[in-house]
């Protein structure tokens, strides 16, 4: 069985997170969306997790037994990462700052999911990686555009809103679909601007 995942983080890095992560937490377990201790419950090697709480159906608005998954809690996040990067592919809109052309252009999801690219297709793709890993690291990172040649900052170019630059996030691991009414709340409980990614494992 694969392992589903919502990721909700803030589009751009924000001041304080491990003093927003406090009080994010505090909010959802006043709520009881969340139990009050942590434990192993979400598929991470840094972190652990926090189990649904006694009204976490009030975040999803129906219960679909997820108490009985071994695999089901909040991680939270507080570390500067590029968020939903196992998602990424060829597929993920990756545009220049400068030319408004997609890094990827004229990759096509038969080619790049059947071994078909070529090599200068598939090194466009895997150059973005240790690029992902010098911006968590607090390096410069930047990105050369194969259309125009011109070298531009990671975080200017523009995406598709799968992937997100930040060092504030919660991944719901294996809770089905949240409300919109519990986001809008979140939204405003986190203080600015929030980005909702989707995946699995």
């Amino acid at each position: 069985m694969s392992d589903n995942y919502i990721t909700i983080s803030t589009v751009k890095e924000v001041e304080n997170p491990k003093e927003l992560s406090q009080k994010i937490v505090k909010w959802l377990q006043s709520d009881e969306i969340i139990q009050s201790e942590l434990s192993d419950c979400v598929l991470s090697t840094k972190n652990k997790g926090y189990k649904p709480g006694n009204k976490h159906v009030d975040a999803i608005g129906y219960d679909e037994n997820i108490l009985s998954l071994n695999t089901c809690g909040v991680e939270i996040k507080t570390e500067r990462e590029v968020f939903n990067a196992g998602a990424f592919t060829a597929m993920t809109k990756l545009e220049c700052p400068s030319c408004n052309t997609n890094r990827f252009e004229g990759i096509t999801p038969q080619d790049f999911f059947t071994d078909n690219c070529t090599e200068e297709q598939l090194n466009l793709f895997h150059t973005v990686f240790p690029e992902f890993d010098k911006w968590s690291n607090n390096e410069k990172a930047s990105l050369i555009c194969p259309h125009c040649s011109k070298e531009s900052s990671l975080t200017d170019y523009k995406t598709d809103n799968s992937i997100a630059f930040s060092n504030f996030g919660l991944t719901f691991w294996n809770w089905p679909d949240l409300e919109k009414e519990f986001l809008m709340e979140l939204k405003t409980k986190i203080g600015a601007e929030i980005i909702r990614m989707n995946g699995h494992l």
